[in-house]
């Protein structure tokens, strides 16, 4: 009867070190397991300090814990130090008798009997010593006791090294997400000083299709760099809020071509919705592209006019994106093929369909992207 209920407890330890996620947790939980199962007076788990050899005292359970937590053994000292350097148990049930045995780490407690094994790692070297103090009642150790031990120890050394490669991989993401979020934001930086490089180069020419190179190029690249600010903002997910980053184009755009006496005013209506920046990044040229057509060609003759831009999320299977000018119309296509190309483009990478209407009282431009 005895040993079922041994067995029930070892179980329910086990299950409960299993379930730990913090270190501390976890190695609090062992702790507890040990003195549960064995029926001891106090544990100790002692860790090895590679760089001294010494074992530091690291979660002690038991009436002198907090006095010795944290207490440092000399290198090859006592029977922690035999258990990591022989990489072996240890029993006894009078260490009086025993010269392997060092000193008490408090004059408040008296070690009687110790059990003692140590933690190995996946090649079987000792890092660390799992301490089983004083059976209680004055009672004594046995092999059964430290077949349990063993068994005990065994899974708080899986435990502790699942949790410390949790920690490492969890290091080495937040460094990589620290070095991507750092490439962003250069990146970011550079798209936009080239932008400004090339707006004034603009300025400086006299040559109006050269000037519509650069532009358009300027905008193109603006429109990148403000997607790599907003993924820089927040590095956590790969996924841009649509509306603030095209609404961020549709700035950049009224910068650059409402100049001088033109003046076009942009109504635009954009639902909120979360999308994968590589989608992100299509429709933000796309609407560059229409964005800069309408402006160079639908209000050709005059200094004011409308477009208006609809964004609207249908049930979160597609995405429409409405343009519309009330421009001059679509009389003269070639004019305006560059910019059609690019944006028949950016359809085609996006399986989205495209159409579009146009009169003498302006053009409609009409684009449905699956999501």
């Amino acid at each position: 009867m005895q040993k079922i209920e041994h067995t029930k407890l070892l179980v329910h330890s086990i299950q409960s070190i299993g379930r730990a996620v913090e270190l501390k947790e976890l190695l609090v939980k062992s702790m507890n397991a040990i003195q549960t199962v064995l029926g001891t007076e106090a544990s100790t788990l002692m860790l090895l300090d590679k760089g001294t050899g010494e074992l530091n005292v690291s979660i002690p359970t038991g009436p002198v814990k907090d006095e010795i937590t944290g207490f440092r053994i000399p290198k090859d000292k006592g029977v922690g130090g035999w258990v990591i350097q022989n990489n072996k148990a240890y029993l006894s049930n009078d260490v009086s008798k025993d010269d392997t045995f060092w000193q008490d780490l408090s004059a408040d407690f008296e070690t009687k009997s110790l059990l003692c094994v140590p933690l190995r790692d996946r090649n079987g070297e000792a890092y660390g010593v799992l301490q089983a103090v004083n059976k209680e009642f004055g009672l004594s150790f046995h092999e059964e006791d430290l077949e349990v031990f063993k068994i005990l120890a065994e899974h708080i050394s899986l435990a502790i090294q699942r949790n410390r490669e949790y920690d490492e991989m969890e290091a080495k993401l937040e460094k990589k997400t620290l070095l991507l979020s750092e490439t962003h934001h250069r990146l970011k930086n550079n798209l936009f000083a080239i932008s400004a490089l090339m707006e004034l180069e603009s300025n400086r020419l006299k040559n109006g299709e050269s000037i519509d190179i650069l532009r358009n190029a300027s905008s193109r690249l603006k429109s990148i760099a403000h997607l790599h600010s907003l993924l820089y903002e927040d590095s956590d997910t790969n996924e841009v809020g649509l509306k603030v980053f095209l609404n961020h184009i549709i700035g950049s755009i009224k910068s650059i071509y409402n100049q001088n006496e033109k003046i076009i005013r942009i109504e635009a209506q954009i639902d909120d919705m979360t999308i994968p920046a590589e989608l992100s990044i299509l429709c933000g040229l796309t609407l560059n592209e229409l964005l800069i057509n309408a402006f160079k060609h639908a209000f050709f003759d005059r200094n004011t006019g409308i477009i208006n831009i609809r964004v609207r999320n249908i049930e979160n299977e597609k995405i429409q994106l409405n343009l519309t000018d009330d421009g001059i119309g679509m009389s003269d296509l070639g004019s305006q093929s560059n910019h059609l190309f690019v944006v028949h483009a950016f359809v085609k990478q996006m399986n989205a369909n495209m159409s579009h209407t146009t009169s003498e009282t302006g053009t409609s431009f009409s684009v449905e992207i699956p999501l």
